[in-house]
């Protein structure tokens, strides 16, 4: 009796011990996912492309600046994080850092056309998109710090030069933290307004989405250079563009 006993608690204490590691494993993986990590050890099939050692800042605006593996099949991005690339083409991406292809806004059924001189301040400055040079494609928000003037005074200058019948676009993206870190800044061109433009597969580095990057040297962006460029509503200079999980400049 008294070895059944103890034989019904080693038992159950093995069952318990099992049952808890599996539990933290399980905690530990899903974490791994909710922070963009695919860890892809062997591959069924070699991927198309897979970019090694890589800084990635993925454009969710939720992620600061890490170290990771993209692997990449049939134009989309099916692994981020410690990549095995079995027998696939790799590129070492050392010393390099991606972030997702910037997204245009452009008129549709989400992004109107509205008179220059109408818009502001009835609309906020981070909603309203210029149309022509030397701002073209920038908020008010974003051409003002180019310029280094206020939002009121370059809007004044703006209507002072222009012609009348200048339009703009009106995008009432949403701005979910109000912080200048380049992770939050860089949301602002890809992953925000791809989420605001309904655009499911664009936007951020993460599995499912388009294999769309730009690729620049990490030590000729960092920190606050990064972070001055972007909130001019402007990114690095590519040294390399991968488009549809190709690359079109190599």
């Amino acid at each position: 009796m008294l070895r059944l006993k103890r034989l019904l608690i080693g038992v159950f204490v093995a069952a318990f011990v099992g049952l808890f590691s599996y539990l933290i494993i399980l905690n530990i993986f899903t974490g791994l996912k909710i922070n963009g990590y695919d860890y892809l050890f062997i591959a069924k099939e070699p991927y198309d492309l897979v970019l090694k050692h890589a800084m990635v800042l993925n454009g969710t605006g939720e992620e600061e600046l890490y170290r990771a593996d993209i692997a990449i099949r049939n134009g989309y991005i099916v692994g981020v994080g410690y990549i095995n690339p079995k027998e696939s083409l790799v590129f070492d991406a050392g010393g390099l850092t991606i972030i997702p292809w910037p997204i245009r806004i452009e008129a549709g059924d989400k992004v109107v056309e509205h008179l220059l001189k109408n818009v502001y301040p009835r609309y906020s400055a981070d909603e309203v998109f210029l149309q022509n040079e030397p701002y073209q494609g920038l908020s008010i928000t974003e051409a003002a710090i180019f310029a280094e003037l206020t939002p009121l005074e370059l809007m004044n200058s703006l209507i002072k030069s222009d012609n009348t019948v200048a339009k703009v676009l009106i995008a009432p993206i949403i701005i979910k933290k109000e912080e200048a870190s380049a992770k939050e800044m860089l949301a602002r061109l890809t992953g925000y307004r791809a989420e605001f433009l309904e655009i499911e597969d664009r936007g951020i580095i993460d599995s499912g989405k388009k294999a769309d990057f730009y690729i620049f040297k990490t030590r000729d962006y960092v920190d606050e250079k990064l972070i001055e460029l972007l909130r001019r509503g402007a990114v690095p200079e590519p040294l390399y563009k991968v488009q549809n999980g190709k690359f079109i400049n190599l």
